[in-house]
């Protein structure tokens, strides 16, 4: 390049990215980046931010707590990164815990991400930590910010300077993360989650204002920009199953594994925030409507948009999801190391031994940048930023791998501790076939077990005494036990509101009706509330069931409703089963309403079968006093057992019967789960006939009187039509449930009673 051209160059860089420090060197070096992408070569940096070590004590009266997730937070992001979205180890920069300070935040946003990216560049910038609301200033609490108090301490960045920061990055295509709350609601922990947000101050201004300096500007939102909580929504650190993590960031990686391009923004961003809602922290005031829009920092010129907005306008999106990876293997390359974080939470946190996956065909294409030199300078870079280097330079491949839906081997899971396992490959089905690392997985046959047990966390707001006791009675229930509270993963919460026992969501949202009289002792109240944990634990084995993102049935659901006296007709959502052969990957995930809908207001459930075979169906509500609900039109003479036709479409209730399926009380989130299967649903059927033979229901549905009884029948029978001859290196699996994802499909609906 010409010395003309090359002074051209560095001049406009300089001018385009804006950043006052930038050396000659820095800039000299953009400018060759632009001459290699100006050729067709572009670049995907990404920055991850991950902080549990804040200087914070283990007092929830202290107005903030050390977080637990924030670091696997960092972790689900450039495992993902790498694996899925083909980002080279080299070009992802971390700074955790105490290399998270507020200096080396924008020394690394300057010099890794303003100084090297050009137009069309791809960058990707995570924020895992507390926020806090300082005046009017919504802050992000780096490592070496303090508490209020000690305000020459404090070294917040406001959410006007990380705007003004992600301004000077010179790309459009920029996905800016934030897993933090602002909202103080002067308490630290909340049921079963510590909170990311530390205590504020009311009168507060940054030093720019303090002084004769014009007061901060608000950049118009760069790119992309999703964010945990806004205004008073609050943001959980989670416990799961074996590992803790922003429940924010766990389920948007989740997602991304899975995600095709079809899929919509809006999609992802709906089930992110009804997956949260039901899981994590319920908000009373906020509709899923409302939190989408909150979640999703889109800017009001592009509210049309919201509908076609897909990632793929600026993810390298494979055509097939994943369900995990394999990130090393052994020196035989029979068995490996491997990453789960595809699978859905409730259930990755009772994925079994057992369990079989196939590896997918990979193709690697060359990264087309030098990555040695790139890699010196990123070392360079991040070296003068902080004592650490932050450059994460592993063995991991360091090239694109495109999907192919073809198994080129098969492997079945050998342990598993949260998202990490070792699985083993079949010998006996793979002919010699190698593992190999960055080879992708999906789900072949999910393995549960028969004793999934119900974690019931003990409020801290119990007594010592309390506590003791409630922990012995539930010791006493099969399949139950108690933990304390923020200790480990749980299920629900035994509490105490206006001095009576009862039962809450993880999240510390009361669970209808399941509190008693005052003065009842704890040991009373657990005898009593026996039908709501048997409830729930039916629940979550049903929720164990759901598949859409790896079943292989060639299956399509969409739930409608009858909204108000004009009978307006609205579609809730839309889903197919994500690995069908015979379903066109744009029907997939496309359609989504997240406005809630009124008591009185009528559903309707179509099930297409594209496949030359009947297949079955079952449909369970889950409501918000923990009951379990199931259409009692799905039976003669209402429908014929719920068979679908080769070919055909069945509608549930039938419209030309006199039966509705009506919105009745209590207001809330309910959950509805369609489970397909190819074989008849025998047991499922006999424990329901007596049942819906008695039942009268103005509403068209029925509360099981045996809801655990009735969701283990399910498990037998998708057991039985899925279970394989041969059962692979794990002969000793009789008690688990093995179930076949080309045999069956659970897909999950939800909406919001207003």
């Amino acid at each position: 390049m010409g010395i003309a051209r090359r002074q051209f160059l560095q001049a406009s860089l300089t001018s385009l990215i804006g950043w006052q420090f930038l050396t000659r060197d820095r800039v000299a070096f953009a400018a060759e980046q632009y001459v290699r992408q100006a050729n067709g070569q572009q670049r995907k940096r990404a920055l991850l931010i991950g902080i549990n070590q804040y200087e914070a004590k283990e007092d929830s009266n202290a107005g903030w707590l050390p977080l637990q997730g924030c670091i696997n937070d960092v972790e689900l992001q450039r495992e993902l990164l790498i694996y899925r979205f083909g980002f080279a180890p080299q070009d992802i920069v971390t700074l955790t815990d105490l290399e998270a300070t507020r200096t080396n935040i924008s020394n690394a946003i300057s010099e890794h991400l303003v100084a090297q990216t050009l137009p069309d560049d791809l960058v990707i910038i995570h924020f895992s930590g507390h926020g806090s609301r300082l005046g009017d200033y919504n802050t992000l609490v780096p490592v070496d910010s303090g508490l209020p108090q000690n305000l020459e301490n404090l070294q917040d960045i406001t959410e006007q300077e990380w705007q003004g920061w992600l301004q000077a990055i010179a790309t459009d295509r920029l996905l800016s993360i934030v897993d933090a709350g602002f909202y103080y609601p002067n308490m630290s922990e909340l049921g079963n989650f510590r909170l990311r947000s530390r205590i504020g101050l009311k009168n507060w201004q940054p030093e720019t204002e303090k002084a004769e300096n014009p007061p901060l500007f608000s950049p118009e939102p760069k790119g992309t920009n999703l964010r945990a909580a806004s205004g008073e929504m609050l943001c959980a650190d989670a416990q799961w199953s074996g590992f803790s993590s922003g429940a924010f960031t766990y389920a948007l990686v989740q997602q991304l594994w899975q995600i095709v391009p079809a899929t919509t923004v809006h999609v992802v961003m709906s089930d992110l925030a009804t997956t949260l809602d039901r899981r994590a922290l319920h908000n009373d005031n906020l509709s899923i409507d409302k939190q989408v829009a909150a979640m999703w920092g889109i800017e009001a010129s592009k509210q049309k948009a919201i509908p076609k907005t897909t990632f793929a306008e600026m993810l390298p999106i494979p055509e097939f999801g994943s369900d995990g990876v394999i990130t090393s293997v052994t020196s035989d390359r029979h068995t490996a190391e491997v990453y789960l974080a595809g699978l859905p939470i409730a259930v990755l946190s009772n994925y079994e031994v057992g369990s079989i996956l196939n590896v997918m065909a990979s193709s690697i294409i060359p990264n087309p940048i030098n990555e040695k030199s790139n890699e010196k300078s990123n070392n360079k870079i991040n070296n003068k930023s902080n004592n650490n280097n932050n450059t994460v330079t592993d063995s991991a491949p360091k090239k694109l791998p495109i999907i192919s839906p073809n198994p080129q081997a098969t492997v079945q899971l050998k342990s598993r501790n949260g998202f990490n396992g070792k699985v083993e490959i079949l010998s006996d089905r793979n002919n010699n076939r190698l593992l190999e690392t960055g080879q992708l997985l999906q789900e072949v046959t999910r393995a549960v077990s028969h004793n999934v047990k119900l974690a019931i966390a003990l409020d801290n707001g119990l007594s010592k005494i309390e506590r003791v006791d409630a922990t012995s009675s539930f010791s006493t229930l099969p399949n139950m036990f108690g933990v304390n509270a923020n200790e480990q993963c749980a299920d629900c919460l035994f509490g105490v509101q206006s001095a009576s026992y009862g039962l809450f969501t993880v999240g510390h949202t009361p669970i209808l009706g399941s509190f008693g009289s005052v003065g009842e002792s704890v040991g009373v109240a657990i005898k009593r509330l026996q039908p709501f944990l048997e409830s729930l634990l039916a629940a979550k084995l049903i929720r164990i069931t759901e598949n859409q993102a790896s079943t292989h049935l060639d299956a399509r659901v969409t739930l409608k409703a009858t909204i108000g006296v004009d009978g307006r007709l609205a579609i809730l959502a839309s889903k197919s089963a994500a690995r069908a052969a015979l379903i066109t990957k744009n029907a997939i995930s496309n359609s989504v309403r997240t406005k809630p809908i009124n008591i009185g207001d009528r559903l309707e459930c179509q099930i297409e079968n594209f496949s030359e075979y009947p297949l079955y169906t079952r449909i369970f509500c889950l409501d918000p006093r923990s009951k379990i609900l199931t259409p009692n039109f799905s039976t003669p003479p209402y429908a014929s057992d719920g068979i679908i036709a080769p070919s055909e479409t069945l509608t549930i209730p039938n419209p030309k019967l006199p039966m509705s399926w009506a919105i009745s009380a209590p207001k809330g989130m309910v959950d509805v789960y369609v489970v397909i299967s190819r074989s008849p649903l025998l047991q499922v059927a006999k424990i329901l006939e007596t049942s819906q033979r008695q039942a009268s229901s103005l509403s068209g549905l029925i509360a099981l009187p045996n809801p655990l009884q009735v969701a283990q029948a399910l498990l037998e029978d998708l057991d039985r039509a899925g279970k394989p001859s041969d059962l692979g290196n794990f002969g000793n699996i009789s008690n688990t449930w093995m179930l076949d994802v080309q045999q069956w499909a659970t897909f999950n609906f939800s909406y919001q009673v207003a």
